[in-house]
């Protein structure tokens, strides 16, 4: 946190004390302060966005800490998105910081941080400066401030405080918002592959948090032990019971019906008792194998999901072990890439996300 109000400190040489405090107070309190009203906050979004002049130079993001950034509206990749994207994942995360419980400490020590850089002149302002700024700030209760007009002038802020992993998602979430849009009358069904340990259970629970959705979980959907059969396993994705998945889920939801089903838990072998889920506006599938041909055209988005093999296997290790990690190097991974081969996994998804 203190490395990024640095680095602003050094890529800002024309901002003042309010405007440091500002960048200190979005790392602690994030930009919910601005949500008091959606409606309203849609509409300035709106105009906002309307005015602006695409920015080459910007990048897409610019850190506050390490779980927020500033989404910068003018920079190219942004300008493609929705507002109803923007807002929701600024809503969101607006939602999520406030409700954190060490706000007020966490400012106060990005406050003696700036103070410690001002002393040690690395700020564009002397310590006298920041000091008489602060004492009246703090006399006035520390107060929501903007920009000062010179870092306006100089820098023409537009953005958002967004949290760090939703920066990811922002295609997905782009692509889900249209969707929804263009189908009111149905579930919108959105599945999420790709290689072992790439984010796919986090990526389903993060969008969970944005929507009113149902997720439904390929590893719930293992072939039972009964079933394995040499010829079964020996198929590209045939260690997962596809069939049962479809009519039990699948199908279901195109029919607009309650879904009622059972999950295969491989730990016992055993089903575990039904659960039934009513109809929602949009519907998740995520896991391997969610992508499997035999669905047909259930999906209105296929999403994959990619990583590094070093990084795939570091993060194996860290999540289930050495021993783990050697059954999935050599078996379950090998078997997931014969599947993706086999089908195209990857050429026929509508967004690969690295």
């Amino acid at each position: 946190m203190h490395e990024f109000l640095k680095s602003h400190l050094q890529s800002h040489p024309a901002l003042l004390p309010q405007d440091a405090v500002k960048f200190c107070y979005q790392a602690a309190f994030g930009g919910g302060h601005l949500i008091t009203d959606p409606t309203r906050a849609a509409q300035y979004l709106h105009t906002e966005r309307a005015s602006l002049t695409p920015d080459p130079s910007l990048p897409l993001t610019e850190p506050l800490d390490d779980n927020l950034v500033r989404l910068n509206l003018a920079a190219p990749d942004a300008l493609s998105l929705s507002d109803a994207a923007i807002l929701r994942v600024f809503a969101a995360g607006a939602a999520h910081v406030l409700a954190r419980e060490d706000n007020r400490t966490r400012f106060e020590a990005m406050l003696y941080t700036l103070q410690m850089y001002a002393e040690q002149k690395e700020t564009p302002f002397t310590a006298d400066a920041l000091e008489d700024y602060l004492t009246a700030y703090r006399a006035a209760g520390c107060p929501v401030v903007s920009h000062t007009e010179d870092y306006r002038t100089a820098y023409t802020p537009a953005y958002r405080v967004i949290e760090t992993p939703y920066i990811r998602l922002l295609p997905i979430i782009d692509r889900i918002d249209a969707l929804l849009s263009a189908h009111p009358d149905r579930s919108v069904t959105v599945a999420i592959d790709g290689h072992a340990a790439s984010g796919k259970t986090t990526c389903a629970a993060q969008l969970a948090a944005l929507y009113d959705c149902n997720v439904f979980h390929m590893d719930d959907y293992f072939l039972p032990f009964d079933r394995r059969t040499p010829e079964r396993l020996a198929e590209p994705g045939g260690n997962v019971d596809y069939e049962r998945f479809r009519a039990e889920v699948l199908n279901t939801i195109l029919a607009g019906k309650p879904i009622t089903y059972s999950a295969f838990d491989c730990g016992s072998g055993t089903f575990l008792p039904p659960v039934t889920v009513p109809p929602k506006p949009l519907t998740i599938v995520e896991g391997s194998y969610a992508h499997h041909p035999y669905f047909g055209d259930a999906y209105d988005l296929r999403v994959a999901l990619d990583i590094s093999q070093a990084e795939q296997q570091s993060r194996i290790l860290a999540r289930n072990g050495a021993q783990m990690l050697s059954m999935f190097v050599s078996r379950w991974i090998p078997m997931e890439h014969r599947y993706f081969e086999t089908f195209d996994i990857f050429s026929n998804a509508d967004l690969i996300l690295t």
